[in-house]
């Protein structure tokens, strides 16, 4: 079987604010009127935010399919060719990086010994099928990645002053979930929660300034979990999961509700925002405003073929869309560059207003 199985929780928490703050007591707010081009962008996390870490060797086959046509196909910035990236074009991270002014996410952590020092705008430790606990072979999970950066810092390659007013972005998605089941969920979840939170605790020890960490998606309206109805409805079951995960992650941060923009920690809640664009209308409410961008909702643009072995990048393993940027998702996980495009606009207020950046961005 090559894709992974469909988690089957059925525990409900209350969907979260769209995202939230809260002070830390660790880290001081960057000086009044700092630009936020000074700022570097760190990026950690999984397929979300991956723009080039994973292993591009064709013999991996399905675990190296983000290097294969017909992924990037819609990714101008580069030349519509595959580049790691888990879309069709840009992913979380890139349009995370234009919000602060910059042209894409910063470059790999892969690409470079970065013996002269990192790149100016950063660096992107994120690779697909991380996780925060155990991760495959070769796959690096995330409080590995935090200690990647802790290197660089430690042998110079990273200055003090490069974290002091620099943004982390922490863009989980799930993957630790991915066998979990209603016996295991709870164990499992806690576990997860308090790994999260030692990665904060990490990157604020370490002088990160502001650290924003996704909520995860809701699972049952993936394309993997709504083709059981033939794409029309989200799994309730299979959102249950993220909602309880997502509530233990806000408590367990301490991030409340309101506007307070002050502190060092945000929670983004990729989940709600999903939901909003993607839900079928009288299942969740009327869909967003945005969501009229699309004329597929749960449907994949790249969906396989020939049953549980068929995949998305292979060859006679799948069946490609005609026009992308009218489908949210991009595979079975995934959303397009325009499904991101869609949730990262819905957070660019929020975002900017807790990075203090006046200049708005638009893409």
């Amino acid at each position: 079987m090559i894709c992974r199985p469909p988690p089957v929780w059925a525990i409900f928490a209350p969907p979260l604010a769209w995202a939230t703050s809260a002070p830390s007591p660790r880290r001081r707010s960057p000086p009044e009127g700092k630009q936020h081009l000074t700022q570097k962008l760190f990026v950690f996390g999984d397929d979300f935010a991956d723009t080039g870490n994973g292993a591009s060797d064709p013999d991996l086959g399905y675990n190296s399919r983000e290097w294969r046509y017909p992924f990037g196909t819609s990714d101008t910035a580069h030349a519509r060719r595959p580049s790691g990236r888990f879309s069709d074009g840009p992913v979380q991270s890139d349009f995370m990086a234009k919000i602060m002014g910059r042209r894409e996410a910063p470059p790999p952590y892969t690409y470079d010994d970065w013996a002269d020092g990192i790149d100016a705008n950063g660096l992107n430790f994120a690779v697909g099928d991380s996780g925060a606990l155990d991760t495959p072979a070769g796959v690096t999970r995330l409080g590995k990645q935090v200690q990647q950066l802790r290197r660089l810092l430690k042998d110079g390659r990273v200055e003090r002053r490069d974290l002091r007013d620099s943004v982390a972005l922490v863009a989980y998605s799930g993957n630790d979930y991915a066998y979990a089941d209603d016996d295991t969920f709870d164990g499992l979840m806690e576990t997860v929660v308090e790994e999260l939170a030692s990665v904060v605790s990490d990157l604020q020890d370490l002088g990160v300034g502001k650290v924003l960490v996704n909520t995860v998606p809701p699972f049952g309206c993936s394309p993997w979990l709504t083709r059981q109805f033939n794409y029309t409805a989200c799994d309730d079951r299979g959102n249950a999961g993220p909602d309880r995960h997502n509530a233990a992650l806000r408590d367990r941060l301490g991030v409340g509700g309101g506007d307070d923009d002050a502190g060092g920690l945000m929670l983004l809640d990729v989940n709600s925002i999903i939901t909003g664009l993607v839900a079928p209308k009288g299942e969740e409410g009327s869909p967003s405003a945005l969501a009229a961008r699309f004329t597929e909702l749960l449907r994949p643009c790249c969906e396989a073929t020939d049953g549980d072995r068929g995949y998305c990048g292979l060859d006679g393993g799948y069946s490609l869309c005609d026009r992308p940027g009218e489908y949210f998702f991009w595979d079975t996980d995934h959303p397009t560059q325009a499904g991101w495009r869609a949730v990262m606009q819905l957070l660019q207020g929020p975002i900017m207003a807790f990075l203090g950046i006046s200049n708005l961005e638009h893409f």
